[in-house]
């Protein structure tokens, strides 16, 4: 009995580190893998516009592990979803919650795909905490910087899997500052 627990910790943590793959780099069993660039990003967004968080267009790129040994329809990737996660970048702790959105694209072995106007947070998402703080009748102003704006980073995860079955991951992340205005909403920066 003695004999078999060290085996079991051992066979327990092989498994914890095999299971914790993202497949960013393209580091797990996947013939493919996901590289994601946002274009023409706006420089902040507005709590107030009563508009969801949209970017313009957002490119997913398949990129083959294997260049040499050709490409199959097989390898095409459905992407099933997608997960938006927050973090701040001014200082303060409260975020955003996740929130995960339908995929409904295919992206083609090798090949490129545009999201045009997908959505990276509702605007449910954007009248509750901590962005409800910068509306007006809250006092307009984030209780944890004493700022009008809160700076944050969000990481999208594109979840699917290869028309043969095999799970596909990309990873792009994002700058946004929150603002309130009743400015209609511009496009201002650039994201590579």
């Amino acid at each position: 009995m003695k004999n078999r627990t060290p085996l079991a910790a051992l066979l327990v943590g092989v498994l914890s580190v095999v299971g914790c793959s993202s497949n960013s780099q393209g580091d797990d069993a996947s013939p493919v893998f996901l590289s994601v660039n946002f274009k023409l990003l706006p420089e902040s967004w507005s709590v107030g516009g009563g508009a969801p968080l949209q970017f313009d267009s957002v490119e997913l790129r398949s990129i083959l592990k294997n260049p040499g040994g050709g490409t199959s329809s097989f390898l095409d990737t459905r992407i099933e979803d997608y997960v938006v996660e927050w973090k701040r970048l001014d200082g303060g702790t409260k975020v955003p919650d996740p929130e995960t959105f339908g995929g409904n694209v295919v992206v083609p072995a090798g090949g490129l795909s545009s999201l045009v106007n997908y959505e990276f947070m509702t605007r449910s998402a954007l009248l509750r905490a901590p962005l409800d703080q910068l509306l007006p009748f809250n006092g307009g102003i984030d209780r944890e910087t004493g700022r009008n704006e809160i700076r944050c980073q969000g990481t999208v995860t594109f979840r699917g899997r290869t028309l043969s079955g095999q799970p596909v991951r990309g990873v792009g992340i994002f700058g946004m500052t929150f603002l309130y205005s009743t400015a209609t909403q511009a496009v201002v920066g650039r994201v590579n």
